[in-house]
């Protein structure tokens, strides 16, 4: 019989202890600070319906790296049959279209606006790469029913406050409006085909070199509209990532909203620098204003980002609602504070239990179990060894867990009517009453407060 493989799928992983509590240890961190500015949690299925992920406007590309499950039983028998669609579900490539179609449905009891956050997995059939898997963790922040910039402001504060805890230093935010490149487009004569183009090869600006995708733009356009010098002017001014008040005269209301965000975010910001990118494109498929990037001079990619999507609920039914969220790169920033500890050598270390009762006896589980369960109660953590084995073992694991105190309670101690204390480190041991629990339960609080 051959071997089967240990490893896990192409583009998915398995996570060691220590890894597994780091891991969780940014998510408490994340949701901390997300509702500490008033968003609420909500829950919603890693499944949606194919109807939901396709065809809303709210994936372009990534519709293209749906994991679909097939239909079943009957059902999927009848569709062999007919030859038509055998998958009727799909895993969610994001959270914001589940979102949409979670406030279509429950619009008439949520409040206005609504102010929500998501921690969860996606998942794409991507090509896995460094820092791209094809499962992931998304850390988004949404406020939906709200027009003003408000919305931008709180979401991506929130989101600057999370690199600040963890202090991620040279983060960058930058800020554009889809308003602003669709005017320019419109204002240069392009069509709206032709435009689209021009922004596709726009966005390849972190992948090829400047001169590159300035040709191809060239290229799109020159078809259209001939490339006069005034053309040629508004073009370069494209590449130009500076506050420019030139481009106030293609969208002022745009311009504008851009502006005072960027000046609201400068204020609060902490480190981070706050910078108007007029070629940042982002979500052509869904965004209808404000985009943002946040972006890390050790990354190729983007550590997070965003942006304003007002029409998207119209598809699942909705009257016009305007939204705007945000969302970070959980999994790059991962690795972002791996190198750094690796780089500082910092070891990555799973929080020790507090305590650890070693099983002396099959006997004694019954008492052994109430002292832990008194000690939970004051808010430790407790670690009872399941099996009655031989007792270096059990302070073999003990050891390899580094776990500070063991207390023991053996056939001796029990008849004795005490119990021992034993600091690890120190290899000292203290005596209490099992009679009286008060006084050791009090002292292992003192010990080990958190």
């Amino acid at each position: 019989m051959s071997k089967v493989s240990t490893n896990p799928p192409s583009g998915f992983r398995d996570f060691l202890p220590a890894e597994a509590a780091a891991r969780l240890e940014l998510v408490e961190t994340i949701t901390r600070i997300y509702r500490s500015y008033g968003f609420q949690p909500i829950g919603m299925p890693m499944l949606e319906n194919l109807s939901t992920l396709q065809g809303k406007g709210g994936g372009g590309e990534n519709e293209k790296l749906i994991f679909k499950v097939m239909r079943r039983g009957d059902d999927l028998q009848r569709a062999l049959e007919a030859k038509t669609e055998i998958a009727d579900m799909g895993m969610r490539f994001d959270l914001t279209l589940p979102l949409a179609r979670y406030c279509a449905r429950f619009r008439e009891q949520l409040p206005k606006p609504f102010k929500v956050f998501q921690i969860g997995p996606v998942w794409r059939a991507d090509r896995p790469q460094k820092g791209r898997f094809r499962e992931f963790f998304q850390c988004d922040v949404d406020i939906v029913g709200s027009k003003e910039i408000g919305s931008e402001v709180d979401c991506i504060s929130a989101i600057l406050e999370v690199f600040a805890s963890v202090k991620m230093e040279g983060v960058e935010v930058h800020l554009n409006d889809r308003r602003l490149l669709a005017a320019l487009g419109a204002n240069l004569g392009v069509g709206i085909p032709t435009w689209a183009k021009c922004l596709v090869s726009l966005d390849k600006l972190d992948k090829l070199p400047k001169e590159k995708v300035f040709e191809e733009i060239k290229n799109i356009i020159e078809p259209e509209i001939p490339l006069t010098e005034p053309v040629m002017m508004v073009l370069e001014k494209m590449f130009v990532q500076e506050n420019n008040s030139s481009w106030s005269a293609q969208h002022p209301e745009a311009f504008a909203s851009v502006e005072q965000i960027r000046s609201l975010l400068s204020e609060n910001s902490g480190n981070a620098k706050v910078v108007f990118n007029p070629t940042l494109v982002r979500g052509q498929d869904y965004y209808t204003g404000t985009i943002f990037e946040i972006r890390h001079p050790d990354l190729s990619g983007s550590l997070g980002g965003g942006g304003r999507y007002n029409r998207l609920l119209e598809v699942f039914g909705s009257p016009e609602t305007p939204a705007f969220g945000g969302s970070i790169g959980f999994e790059r920033l991962v690795m972002l504070l791996e190198e750094r500890n690796a780089k500082n050598g910092a070891a990555q270390a799973v929080a020790a239990p507090d305590i650890f009762f070693p099983l002396m006896d099959a006997s004694l589980r019954p008492q052994v179990q109430k002292l832990a369960a008194g000690l939970r109660a004051r808010g430790l953590s407790v670690d009872v060894f399941p099996d009655a084995a031989k007792l270096k073992n059990q302070f073999k694991y003990a050891d390899d867990r580094k776990i500070p105190y063991t207390a023991i309670l053996g056939q001796d101690e029990a008849a004795t009517g005490q119990i021992k204390l034993k600091d690890m480190a120190k290899g000292t041991e203290t005596g209490y009453s099992i009679q009286s629990l008060e006084p050791f339960f009090e002292e292992m609080a003192k010990l080990c407060k958190r």
